[in-house]
């Protein structure tokens, strides 16, 4: 925010439908966030700030995680508040990728 009004990254990674939740790894044990989205996938992402503000961010994308069959959408997820397993949430199911 120091450096510039406009916004960093423009992360496009789902790829149709609206993103519904977006969740970090609380506590920040895991520099991991996730993001579900209508197109009934959750993209899982490694994210770090460094000290320096200078160097820019990294952020790469780790899994794409999907509904076996049906291509119902994706409306939350949330991480364990200790292991790296997310849990994610359509109409009628929720899913624990581990």
């Amino acid at each position: 925010m120091d450096l510039s009004v406009k916004a960093y990254k423009t992360l496009r990674y789902h790829r149709k439908g609206a993103v519904r939740a977006v969740q970090f790894h609380p506590g920040g044990r895991y520099p991991l966030f996730a993001s579900a989205s209508d197109d009934g996938t959750v993209v899982v992402c490694h994210g770090m700030v460094y000290d320096d503000l200078l160097q820019n961010a990294l952020i790469v994308p780790v899994k794409v995680l999907k509904a076996p069959k049906d291509n119902s959408p994706m409306l939350h997820c949330a991480f364990h508040s200790v292991q790296p397993w997310l849990f994610a949430c359509s109409t009628n199911t929720v899913r624990l990728f581990t």
